[in-house]
């Protein structure tokens, strides 16, 4: 379906239609659905026939049917591009060491900068 083609009265429609079926496929009643989901009874028969309808009522009877998982596409993270991810790691600072190791054959070949007898 081209969900461009449609008009949003459309899109409402279809929408309302698709929480109905839902909601019959679970076998709950609009009273109960309307329970449930703190809406009312009204509520529920305005979207489910299209009508125009909160952004919060459609979470909670998408919530009230168990339902939320069509929403994740909205949640789904972008990936990175290479682009993005290689300017990032170059903002990145390198991790520094409160010290630094060097080479001494005298001292079992390691020795650090810090000396004990300096204040």
């Amino acid at each position: 379906m081209d969900l461009y083609a449609l008009t949003d009265a459309a899109i409402l429609t279809q929408i309302g239609q698709k929480l109905k079926e839902a909601r019959i496929e679970r076998n709950i009643s609009q009273k109960l659905l309307a329970e449930r989901s703190g809406l009312s009874a009204f509520s529920i028969s305005q979207m489910e026939n299209g009508r125009n309808t909160s952004l919060l009522s459609l979470v909670m009877v998408l919530r009230a049917l168990n339902h939320l998982d069509i929403l994740e596409g909205l949640f789904r993270e972008k990936p990175i591009s290479p682009v993005a991810l290689s300017k990032m790691m170059k903002k990145t600072p390198k991790r520094q060491h409160a010290y630094t190791m060097k080479s001494n054959a005298d001292n079992g070949g390691v020795q650090n900068d810090f000396d004990w007898d300096k204040d």
